[in-house]
């Protein structure tokens, strides 16, 4: 509701010599009382303003009382295509969470977050994310300023070309399918994050800013044929869980606004993602951060990837491990990954690394792989090194990660594991159907495992030093026993 509203007009009119196109602005401010949202209902709340013909440039900052962190309020913007309502994605011009107090978008340039381009007149909508408010609910104060004059000439579309080509020989890539900008609340450039990715030996990255798609510009005008692919993706933020889209078209934008526990909305922002081709993934299920647990239960069916693996390995990872293995058990193939979520250069890219098995460093290429499972993450971007096959007793066929072969009848499978760059005490796991079959030391390079396979499931390895924490995991190769 708005309790109050003071328009403050002011205009300025410049000339030299009656060259120079006039340039005029209008400073608005409002005051909107928040209240917090009630359970069920929707987390956003809209605030209109007219922006009349002319106009060339937006700038708005907004503040409120923070009460000590108890009250924290996100910030984004719709142009005058949107109705200001969580169904209607049309019009998004940015979202900056809670990192800025105040932005600007204008026909070629915005602040990173948000989307540059024609200023249209008509009714926008600030969009506030209602992240934390106290019971009293709280004051907003909104300065907008409205600059009206000549544009300058906009610089057009980038086309993002640049593709490491396949040479048809498959191979493992190694990447990072998650990290922020300063488009978000990371502190990295895109130009940084490829730069580092290159010299760290990474084959594809992935940034994932909350919420915006204006990173993409950047990522398309500064990739290039030496590597790393760059992927566009974006974390969509919610307050009920995040989720990362990963191979998004140019500018392609996804929805966030879901309410939590509202599944049925959340699988049809997976459907929207697959549409463009585009995969989706469950992150960090069991962060401690403010909104990220995970809420939306009955969606985990239609997710590609699981994020089990966030950063330095922790309690929270061992959660996503056991999560993970309980969705295995019911026969549901989905990919499990790590990423590090970097924002800034002392949470490093890289730590962990997902290696995916793929003919080329192409985007359709690795996101087909990544669907298929072929997938194995290590905590290091070089090492260790793991190998991990299955193969019947009779017959040369191997089968790696992410594969899955029949049985015509219950027999003895043996399992080839090979490694490198293990430290002392590390030991590696065999793991079906959640239960530990077997461990070995890391002494050796090449080992081989013999189990009786008598029904369907599942094969897995993990690789832990000896404090228990993650070294390496692998994604199932999957058995099928056929029953008569």
């Amino acid at each position: 509701m708005i309790a109050a509203a003071i328009f403050v007009f002011l205009f300025s009119a410049l000339g030299i010599n009656g060259s120079t196109p006039v340039e005029t602005s209008e400073n608005i401010e409002q005051v909107v009382h928040v209240n917090p949202p009630a359970p069920g209902t929707s987390r956003y709340q809209y605030m209109p303003f007219d922006v009349p013909p002319g106009t060339t440039r937006i700038d708005i900052s907004y503040e409120y009382d923070r009460a000590g962190n108890a009250n924290v309020l996100d910030i984004g913007l719709f142009d005058q295509r949107g109705s200001g309502s969580d169904v209607d994605a049309r019009g998004f011009r940015g979202w900056s969470g809670g990192r800025r107090s105040k932005f600007f978008v204008s026909q070629d340039e915005a602040t990173p977050g948000y989307l540059a381009g024609s200023i249209t007149a008509g009714k926008w909508h600030v969009i506030l994310g209602l992240y934390k408010v106290v019971p009293a609910g709280v004051d907003v104060r909104f300065k907008i300023k409205i600059t009206r004059g000549v544009p300058k000439a906009a610089h057009g579309s980038l086309s993002n070309v640049a593709r490491r080509q396949p040479d048809g020989r498959a191979r493992w890539w190694s990447g990072d399918l998650h990290m922020h900008t300063v488009h978000s609340d990371g502190d990295w450039t895109v130009a940084e994050l490829i730069s580092t990715a290159r010299v760290r030996g990474l084959d594809f990255i992935c940034i994932t800013d909350h919420n915006t798609s204006s990173h993409h510009v950047d990522i398309d005008r500064l990739q290039n044929r030496e590597g790393p692919l760059v992927l566009r993706g974006e974390e969509i933020t919610t307050y009920g869980g995040h989720t990362n889209a990963w191979g998004l078209p140019f500018k392609n934008w996804i929805d966030f606004r879901v309410r939590p526990n509202d599944s049925a909305r959340m699988s049809a922002i997976v459907n929207t993602v697959h549409r463009v081709g585009a995969l989706m993934s469950i992150n960090h299920p069991f962060a401690t951060c403010g909104g990220c647990a995970w809420t939306y239960h009955s969606a985990v069916k239609d997710f590609d990837a699981i994020e089990v693996w966030n950063g330095d390995w922790d309690f929270a990872d061992d959660l996503a491990l056991v999560m993970w293995d309980k969705m295995l058990r019911t026969g549901r193939h989905i990919t499990a990954i790590g990423s590090s979520d970097s924002h800034r250069s002392a949470n490093m890219i890289g730590q962990p690394t997902t290696h995916v098995f793929a003919r080329s460093a192409t985007q359709s290429a690795l996101l087909s792989a990544i669907r298929r499972g072929q997938v194995y993450v290590t905590s290091e971007v070089n090492t260790p090194i793991v190998t991990f096959e299955a193969a019947r007793l009779v017959g040369a066929k191997r089968w790696s990660v992410g594969d899955e072969f029949q049985l015509p009848k219950p027999e003895t499978i043996r399992f080839l594991i090979t490694t490198s760059g293990l430290p002392e005490g590390a030991v590696i796991s065999l793991i079906s159907n959640s239960s530990k079959l077997r461990e070995l030391t890391g002494a050796k390079e090449s080992q081989v495992i013999e189990i009786d396979c008598g029904e369907s499931g599942y094969f897995r390895l993990e690789i832990r030093d000896a404090s228990k924490k993650m070294l390496a995991l692998t994604n199932p190769i999957w058995v099928k026993v056929r029953s008569w």
